[in-house]
């Protein structure tokens, strides 16, 4: 079986998006690990979107359009294709944030890091009609 999400782009979207997948994938027998790593990524890569992504032709203060996840558990693999309408991103080209360290007190910029390595098969095209698709299975282990 498998899901699909429309996920408004805001934080209430967000938290509606991270809990509806988690309870599909407890649901569907997915390894609470595997639940877990999947509400994280859903956050990271939605967040991302919230808080970095442009939107061509979208008018100052509009409401952008819905991301859509769709996720399958399907012989002991989670994969996941977000697609979006945002500016092209790719995730795979995204420079690698630098370590934080004890005298660093900036917030975020490790959720693609975080993405890269809980993942395998993570991969990025553009839709034919446009937007961004982002693929990958989830490592469960």
């Amino acid at each position: 079986m498998s899901l699909r999400l429309e996920i408004p782009i805001s934080l209430a979207g967000l938290a509606a998006a991270q809990d509806a997948a988690e309870a599909w994938a407890e649901g569907q027998g997915v390894p609470p690990r595997g639940a877990l790593r999947l509400r994280l990524v859903v956050e990271e890569l939605i967040a991302n979107l919230i808080e970095h992504a442009a939107w061509p032709g979208l008018a100052p203060g509009a409401t952008p359009p819905a991301a859509r996840l769709d996720c399958e558990w399907e012989a002991g693999a989670l994969r996941l294709v977000l697609r979006d309408a945002a500016a092209p991103f790719d995730p795979l080209t995204a420079p690698e944030a630098a370590p934080p360290s004890l005298q660093d007190d900036r917030v975020g910029g490790l959720g693609l890091a975080l993405v890269r390595r809980m993942s395998t098969d993570l991969a990025y095209g553009r839709d034919p009609g446009g937007g961004n698709s982002t693929r990958l299975t989830l490592r469960l282990t």
